[in-house]
């Protein structure tokens, strides 16, 4: 298969992905005039208790898969065992070993509350949290076999019946029985509880295989390194929100984390992107020309993403101001006092899609213990601006910290992987696109551009391709028989 057919593949079911994870990330878009509309959530300060409890979830996320959800796709596909006796010894160690800690979260509840909020009063949040941290987990390995089989578009339409399911539970204990963050908590868990019995189906064939403690071993050995290395990347993405209430208040927090989730729509598509392609670089890496592969997604990515960066860095502060109902905004106006921090999310998330896509050498040379340094360097970088950046600065301190955090991660996995797995990117299309995003954020922070400057910023980026000559031969064949087809010419 050629190279163009291989990313177009890749491109296929990254589009698919892209629904499901707009679908899932859509649910907090919906919800954001609720949520910072003072009828649901009486405060600022009550949106940040929101952000810490989801903190603590997602921090929690990597010690109950102890980095599996990655060594499986690796061993699925250039393991020794069958995929069922993998499956089924992931499933069953995941099993056991969740339950355990979510009784162990139960009965800790009060001290953790008392370390994640300051206060042991939120203990009743910690609870919960620990069933959905378990459901979510055990949903978890039914997903990795719908992403390894590719069948992106089943997986995308579970993905959505969660979502409305979630939607509407959250409709019933935050608009109607207005139970605040708890009513969050509880739509959560029962919308994972009915995403598990749904997965059912889709396992029962890998529920065959023998489990096999020699498979759990290998698993282990690829996975436990990536704990650290995921608890660390965690420590950049929230270490900023466990701080702000300690270095600033809470009430910062919720607005900060609100224009954050905003700045997460970079995340949709990096998201995506990833999803795709672990299962499909590892697809074709035996493959003669899988650097070239590599290579040309790399650019792709970049264009792609950097043209969203930009679009929403120009337009997001008018988009949030357009009423959705009588006094109701997109974002409340108590909130928009973070919006500037939102192009720069964006561009960390970019940035962080450049390094998912760099990871190519460390799954395929097995050098897995490499990660935490490039995320434990970054994770103290980060922490450490935060403490220095957050006091002077507030919220565009915390997100410059983040920044930072993600390009050390960056350029710290680029140069290893040049080490270990020499893949020749195309420097000069890279370095076009990524220097005009940097140039047009300058000016939009310097200068109060006007809504047409912005417009022409914007297309700017795509015309750059025919200007500058950033296409190669087959690029410019395809892109002819499409346009070919497309008016229902014949060549």
């Amino acid at each position: 298969m050629s190279i163009l057919n291989q990313v177009k593949n890749l491109t296929k079911h990254s589009a698919v992905y892209t629904v499901a994870t707009f679908i899932q990330r859509l649910q907090g878009l919906i919800l954001l005039p609720i949520l910072t509309d003072p009828s649901y959530l009486a405060t600022r300060s009550e949106y940040g208790d929101y952000s810490l409890i989801y903190t603590f979830i997602a921090f929690m996320n990597v010690v109950y898969l102890y980095g599996m959800d990655l060594a499986f796709l690796r061993y699925y596909f250039l393991g020794d065992h069958s995929r069922e006796t993998i499956y089924r010894s992931a499933i069953q160690f995941l099993s056991i070993s969740g339950l355990f800690i979510s009784i162990l979260i139960y009965f800790c509840a009060d001290p953790l509350s008392s370390l994640v909020f300051a206060d042991p009063g939120y203990s009743h949040f910690i609870e919960i949290g620990a069933g959905i941290l378990f459901l979510d987990t055990l949903c978890n390995m039914p997903y990795l076999i719908l992403r390894a089989e590719e069948r992106s578009v089943v997986f995308t339409l579970v993905r959505i019946g969660r979502f409305v399911l979630e939607l509407i539970l959250n409709l019933i204990f935050v608009v109607y029985f207005k139970l605040g963050v708890i009513g969050i908590l509880y739509a959560n868990l029962g919308a994972a509880f009915v995403n598990l019995l749904i997965l059912l189906p889709f396992q029962f064939r890998y529920l065959r295989g023998a489990y096999s403690w020699e498979a759990v071993r290998g698993l282990l050995r690829f996975g436990l390194p990536m704990v650290p290395n995921g608890m660390a990347f965690l420590m950049v993405e929230i270490s900023d929100r466990y701080l702000m209430p300690r270095l600033l208040n809470k009430e910062i927090l919720g607005e900060y984390s609100a224009s954050y989730r905003l700045g997460t729509i970079m995340l949709l598509l990096v998201t995506a992107f990833r999803t795709a392609w672990q299962p499909f670089f590892l697809k074709v890496a035996k493959d003669q020309n899988a650097k070239d592969i590599y290579s040309r997604v790399m650019s792709y990515y970049v264009f792609v993403a950097a043209f969203v960066v930009l679009t929403v860095t120009m337009f997001i502060e008018y988009v949030v101001q357009i009423p959705i109902a009588p006094g109701i905004t997109l974002l409340g106006k108590n909130y928009w006092g973070g919006l500037r921090i939102i192009p720069i999310i964006l561009a960390s998330y970019m940035i962080y899609g450049i390094y998912v896509n760099l990871t190519v050498g460390i799954y395929i040379k097995k050098r897995s213990e490499l990660m935490i340094i490039f995320t434990g360097v970054a994770a103290v970088a980060n922490i450490g601006s935060n403490f220095y950046l957050m006091p002077a600065y507030g919220m565009m301190g915390a997100a410059a910290a983040t920044l930072l955090a993600y390009m050390i991660m960056m350029l710290s996995i680029f140069y290893a992987n040049q080490k270990i797995y020499k893949v020749r990117y195309d420097y000069r299309r890279l370095f076009w696109a990524i220097g005009y995003l940097a140039i047009a954020m300058t000016l939009y922070y310097i200068y109060d551009l006007n809504i047409i400057i912005r417009l022409l910023l914007v297309i700017g980026l795509p015309l750059l391709v025919p200007v500058l000559g950033l296409y190669k031969k087959d690029e410019v064949d395809s892109l002819k028989a499409l346009t070919a087809r497309f008016f229902g010419k014949t060549r």
